[in-house]
């Protein structure tokens, strides 16, 4: 009997978003753990009974702290549980068990024990300040109690431990930092060093708060990336940003498809004279392109779609469904000064940025060429109106698979936030379900008034 062949297992490209979209990649990872840990006799009746489980747990936090004795971890965990639910353990919890002085193996055994017991698996939970040296988490962790989070809580008199001045420890150091090191060298790449600085308790919980929900992904995957804003909000900007990622930038996609003598640009043209464009052939315009060889094998981000909870329905059905959508959060009248201070010319077709223009070069510019009918401040005020009319509606849709950034930070700070979020594991919360196997025939104007403002800026008979 031979081998079989040691072919690596390639999964078709179509395949991949289902899985990404039901999460099936964290959800086995969680089966998977919980069968190395309980190790059951029947492990196919175990998989069944534990199913459930592991699709609820697979979100959850399971965080522990680590500092030096100066800082209260038990009042900070009790703060960020009001936050998350979080089952909180604390060292007084052991002490009601244990009078006496407890080995490493003794406290993980009782961690364990009080975990296992508590209906934690929707909740998550937090071990305040139970475990303090390397001993006892090396003990807890061959017990099979797994964090998905560890934050270190650095005073501001207390050096990185990594520094080369702190890296061989001296036998007359204080215990703590000998313990604080072995920690390190235990949970590795899972520790986050957060800084108290001048935080206060509520502020620092709430730093923890918003990084127990962010998680390394399990598997990389293919950004399929949609940026919302208004008009101003920098959408466009952040997408050149991405090099890595397919720009696909709708506006241009659009007129490209009208230009052209296909079937689809033929129907295009006639929606034209019914002063609309139906949603299933805008999508259809956008599934052409993320479809091809590039897209597939790079990722991508779209701009400019969307504009309606329909248009993302559409986009939400297709093979190769979007995985990441960004709110770009911007403050309108900031978006307009943007706007006013780097029109797009209609001669030249291309932006210029008037605050860096020199004084004289303005006169010429304004002189010798003129704006964009699209950069008109009524326009834009309509446009800006179309999107708040829609954006709510989107947000509700896409409930926790949206991520929201604030636009008027600076150029790098917002693409830091992307990229970190694209980077990232897949967003938590149910998928959205978009129109399913029946897509209905509808069309965009039909939820919506299009302003009119808007559609003379496109030369669209109203």
């Amino acid at each position: 009997m031979s081998d079989l062949p040691k072919i690596p297992l390639r999964i078709p490209k179509n395949y991949i978003p289902y899985l990404e979209k039901h999460r099936i990649y964290e959800l086995f990872h969680e089966m998977a753990r919980e069968l190395v840990i309980q190790k059951p006799e029947d492990h196919i009746l175990f998989m069944k009974q534990i199913l459930e489980q592991a699709a609820a747990s697979r979100d959850v936090c399971r965080l522990i702290l680590i500092s030096s004795p100066k800082i209260n971890r038990i009042t900070i965990a009790q703060e960020i549980a009001k936050h998350t639910m979080q089952f909180v353990v604390t060292s007084n919890d052991l002490k009601n068990l244990f009078s006496h002085e407890m080995s490493a193996d003794t406290v993980a055994k009782t961690l364990t024990v009080l975990l296992r017991n508590q209906n934690v698996s929707k909740t998550g939970w937090i071990i305040a300040d139970c475990i303090n040296n390397e001993e006892e988490a090396k003990a807890l962790l061959k017990l099979g109690v797994l964090p998905t989070h560890v934050f270190q809580i650095i005073t501001p008199f207390e050096p990185k431990l990594d520094e080369l001045l702190y890296c061989d420890v001296a036998e007359n150091w204080p215990q703590v930092r000998r313990d604080l090191f072995g920690l390190k060298e235990v949970f590795g790449k899972k520790i986050k060093e957060i800084s108290l600085m001048d935080k206060n308790i509520v502020q620092l919980a709430r730093t923890c708060h918003d990084l127990c929900f962010k998680k390394s992904a399990l598997k990389t995957v293919k950004p399929r990336v949609i940026i919302l804003g208004p008009r101003g909000s920098g959408k466009k900007t952040q997408a050149r940003l991405l090099a890595n990622l397919i720009h696909v930038d709708f506006e241009y996609l659009l007129c490209q498809a009208w230009m052209s003598e296909s079937e689809l640009g033929q129907m295009l043209r006639q929606c034209d004279k019914m002063v609309c464009f139906h949603s299933e052939l805008l999508c259809q315009i956008v599934n052409k392109r993320i479809l091809e060889p590039d897209c597939m094998d790079q990722g991508w981000v779209l701009t400019g779609y969307p504009y309606t909870v329909t248009d993302l329905k559409f986009l939400d059905s297709l093979q190769t469904p979007p995985n990441r959508i960004i709110a770009l959060d911007c403050d309108l009248n900031i978006a307009k000064e943007r706007i006013r201070n780097r029109p797009h010319y209609a001669y030249k077709g291309s932006n210029v940025d008037l605050k860096s223009t020199a004084n004289e070069e303005k006169k010429a510019v304004i002189v010798s060429d003129r704006k964009h009918p699209k950069d008109s401040m009524d326009i834009v005020q309509a446009e800006h109106d179309f999107y708040c009319n829609n954006y709510g509606r989107i947000k509700a849709y896409c409930g926790e698979t949206l991520m929201i950034v604030k636009a008027d930070q600076s150029e790098r700070r917002v693409y830091e936030c992307i990229l970190g979020y694209i980077v990232g594991a897949n967003p938590m919360g149910p998928p959205r379900k978009g129109f399913g196997v029946e897509i209905p025939e509808v069309c965009s104007c039909d939820c919506i008034n299009i302003p009119p403002k808007v559609m003379k800026a496109y030369h669209l008979p109203v």
